[in-house]
């Protein structure tokens, strides 16, 4: 073993003192080299191998918390609008199903429903008053007809008749006791020359005689007066009497036949009207009535009560933030008064919660339902949600950006979390363990449209050589080689210079 153990140290002496030979008589070379001008070596481009590794692509997203189950509060009034606050619970109250939220003045609402009932009262005694009365018309209507139609007839009799027989009869009545006057007249007359010439033959005038010759004298006075009234009489029938009367016979016939014209057409007219103005009535009370209706039924909404167990937020949440809190808050006050038809406040269960997000358009291909990721709050970067693409809309949310709803794949949630709270979202859109990547600098685009790459490969000679690559996803700074180049192979990282 000795033996061995320096045969062994000789060998390592005989070597130590080979090389320092050869050291000795290579020095003058060397010493020589620095005397003449060294050749520059070339320089190697820079490279890099293509090798496999981990390529993970991620989107980073804004998210919220939101509620699955959100109960809006709206109040939908049919007819009342005077909505004035009387107690509401604050912003942020933890209520149970069936709990108060808010309760509403109805002072003048209770006087609005009293009014509105006596009116009814009112209304319904008018109609009966119309109905009755429409009752008695249209029984009335056939007698009035026939009443007009009557005295149309009868007067138009009366106007013939009148110039038929009246009017010739008057004329030769007239005629007639003119004639008579005249012939009384004579008769009184010759009574009176008979008598005087009577009395004149005796030579003597008794008393008696006298007075006989008076009379007659005064006979013959009253008979002329008679004669000259009759005369007048003729006269006046003739130029004013007459032609009146036949004025006025006219006239009556033409104003009856005009009433039973008239009576014909305003009857079935006025019946109509009457009709018709009691069907506005039955409506005017319908009206009433289904006002009084809406009116009892807004009676009802005055209290609003919870519909569901859970945290009360002041207005309407967009897309999962309590946007109009401070304003709502401002309404929701006593004696505040609340707009009809809008949205005043959330009742929101803190269970189960999914994340709400904005997507750009640009990421609409990689977002798909399944893709994994997680969920960081703001307020409790602690702690980490794991998350799952649910849904995300196909129609815009706005310009080049979609609505998303992210899962929660927990099936607990740590107690701090709330609705409305915000959030960090990354999701993992690919993910290869064994991807053959270079830096993407090395990537020369020909025809990046139609998705043409190539690469210039580093040669064991140190020469390049341009080759055409089929490129996957790629990130900021690696792309992802599918079909073209090998593990191990370099490419240059100036591939254009």
């Amino acid at each position: 073993m000795s033996c061995i153990l320096r045969l062994f140290q000789w060998c390592c002496l005989a070597a130590g003192v080979f090389g320092a030979i050869c050291l000795w008589a290579e020095e003058p070379a060397v010493e020589q080299k620095k005397d003449q001008p060294a050749a520059e070596a070339p320089k190697t481009p820079p490279s890099e191998a293509a090798k496999k590794e981990l390529l993970r692509i991620t989107v980073e997203l804004e998210g919220v918390l939101e509620a699955r189950n959100a109960h809006e509060i709206t109040l939908l009034p049919e007819e009342w609008s005077n909505l004035m606050v009387k107690k509401v619970v604050p912003h942020g109250a933890v209520v149970r199903k069936g709990d108060v939220l808010l309760e509403l003045e109805v002072e003048k609402l209770d006087q609005a429903i009293a009014d509105l009932q006596a009116e009814l009262r009112l209304s319904e005694l008018s109609l009966r008053q119309a109905e009755e009365q429409l009752q008695v018309a249209e029984k009335s209507a056939p007698m009035d007809l026939e009443a007009g139609e009557r005295s149309a007839r009868l007067a138009e009799e009366d106007r013939k008749y009148y110039f038929d027989v009246e009017k010739p009869m008057g004329l030769k009545k007239a005629e007639y006791n003119l004639k008579m006057t005249e012939e009384v007249l004579e008769y009184q007359e010759e009574e009176l020359r008979q008598l005087e010439k009577m009395y004149k033959a005796d030579e003597i005038t008794e008393e008696t005689e006298e007075i006989i010759l008076r009379r007659a004298r005064n006979a013959v006075d009253r008979a002329r007066f008679q004669l000259e009234l009759a005369r007048i009489s003729y006269e006046y029938e003739l130029k004013f009497g007459v032609p009146r009367r036949d004025i006025n016979e006219n006239e009556q016939a033409k104003r009856a036949a005009m009433e039973w014209e008239r009576a014909r057409q305003q009857i079935p007219l006025g019946l109509q009207k009457q009709r018709l103005e009691l069907e506005r009535m039955r409506s005017q009370r319908a009206e009433a009535e289904e006002r009084l209706r809406r009116l009892t039924a807004d009676r009802e909404k005055m209290i609003v009560r919870s519909p569901a167990e859970g945290v009360v937020y002041y207005g309407k949440l967009q897309r999962g933030r309590p946007s109009e809190a401070t304003a709502q808050g401002e309404m929701l006050r006593p004696t505040g008064t609340i707009p009809p038809n809008q949205t005043i406040m959330t009742v929101l269960e803190p269970r189960p919660l999914f994340v709400r997000t904005t997507v750009p358009e640009k990421n609409l291909h990689e977002l798909l339902p399944g893709v994994r990721g997680v969920a960081l709050p703001a307020g409790f970067p602690q702690i980490v949600l794991p998350v799952e693409v649910d849904q995300v809309d196909n129609v815009p949310l706005g310009p080049g950006t979609f609505d998303g709803r992210l899962r929660i794949a927990l099936s607990e949630l740590p107690k701090p979390l709330m609705p409305g709270m915000a959030c960090k979202v990354k999701l993992v859109t690919y993910l290869k363990r064994d991807a053959l990547c270079i830096p993407l600098k090395a990537l020369l685009a020909d025809e990046p449209e139609l998705g043409k790459y190539s690469v210039r490969v580093l040669e064991p000679d140190g020469k390049s050589g341009l080759r055409t690559v089929t490129v996957g996803r790629m990130t900021e700074d690696r792309a992802e080689i599918l079909a073209g180049l090998n593990e191990g192979e370099k490419v240059l990282l100036e591939p254009g210079k």
